[in-house]
C-alpha cells in the first residue's frame, strides 16, 4: 500500500489543476472577466496562459513524467495567482476573511507541491518525506 502513496498524491494535487484548466475552458468568457477583474492587461493571453501552465503541470505531476517541473510550474503558477488575485491585505470584514482563507488554502497547496519534488534536488528542507 506505501508503495501507491506518491501516484495518489501526485494524482489528487494535479486534480485539483486539472479541474480548474477545464473549468475555464468550458467557462472562457468568465476566465476572461475573472483576469480582468485583477487588473491584469491582454485577459485574453493571461487566461489562456493560465489554462496552459494549469494543464501542463497538471499533466506532468499527475503521470510522474517530469513530475517535479509540473510541481514547480504549478507552485510558482500558485504563489503569483495568490498575489495577484487574493489580496486580502487590501480587503476588511468579510472579504479580508474570505480571501485570507484562500491564500493559506493556496500556501498548502504550495507546500504539496513542494513534496512532489524529488527528496535530493530540494534539499534539507524535505526532510519529512
Amino acid at each position: 500500500m506505501i508503495g501507491y502513496g506518491l501516484p495518489i498524491t501526485r494524482l489528487c494535487l494535479a486534480a485539483v489543476f486539472l479541474y480548474s484548466a477545464v473549468d475555464k475552458l468550458w467557462n472562457w468568457r468568465s476566465s476572461i472577466e475573472e483576469v480582468k477583474s485583477d487588473g491584469l492587461p491582454w485577459p485574453a493571453a493571461f487566461a489562456g496562459a493560465t489554462i496552459f501552465t494549469q494543464l501542463l503541470g497538471g499533466c506532468l505531476v499527475a503521470t510522474g513524467f517530469f513530475a517535479w517541473l509540473g510541481a514547480l510550474l504549478l507552485a510558482g503558477f500558485t504563489v503569483l495567482a495568490t498575489v495577484i488575485g487574493h489580496r486580502f491585505w487590501l480587503r476588511h470584514g468579510s472579504e479580508f476573511r474570505h480571501e485570507l482563507t484562500t491564500s493559506l488554502e493556496h500556501v498548502a497547496i504550495v507546500r504539496r507541491a513542494a513534496l512532489a519534488l524529488p527528496p535530493r534536488s530540494c534539499g534539507h528542507w524535505m526532510k519529512d518525506r
